[in-house]
């Protein structure tokens, strides 16, 4: 093989790699409480934005209900029935052309009307539906962490008040 197409060939897998090797998997914890009125899960990948956004939902609900906080390879072994709110959070790569994953659980779960999604990107105008799941979308900035926030809370509670 020339140079140059080996050099062209890594400099691509580098491009699409890049992304993947700034997500970070969310640590595995559960929250339980004894006279829990929910069960909630919160699985996907993290950054420092979501990580924000995770511990201030971990701490607005673990005083009401239990909440696992999960890998986004245990999400394919969850089942709606499971949770009472499923909570998923994933970065745009190209698109959501690689988010294999998270495209797998969706697929599994396109008939649960539990699930709700977390997706940031780089262009802040950017928005996801799946079927006829909406997702909360943003840029990973400091600024809208307290609008991420609360829309993720007010989608959370609205569940929470059906059970």
């Amino acid at each position: 093989m020339h140079q140059t197409n080996k050099w062209t060939i890594a400099s691509i897998i580098f491009v699409l790699m890049f992304p993947l090797s700034c997500a970070k998997h969310i640590p595995e914890q559960r929250f339980v409480n004894d006279n829990a009125k929910f069960d909630l899960l919160i699985g996907g990948l993290t950054s420092e934005f979501k990580e924000g956004i995770v511990s201030r939902l971990v701490e607005r609900y673990k005083d009401q209900g239990n909440v696992d906080l999960v890998n986004f390879d245990k999400l394919n072994q969850v089942q709606c029935s499971d949770y009472d709110v499923i909570l998923v959070m994933d970065s745009v790569q190209a698109w959501s052309l690689f988010n294999f994953s998270l495209k797998s659980f969706l697929k599994k779960t396109e008939n649960c009307n539990n699930v709700v999604l977390l997706f940031t990107a780089n262009d802040p105008e950017w928005e996801y539906q799946y079927n006829d799941l909406d997702a909360i979308t943003s840029a990973s900035m400091v600024d809208n962490e307290d609008r991420v926030f609360n829309e993720l809370a007010a989608k959370i509670d609205v569940m929470i008040s059906k059970i």
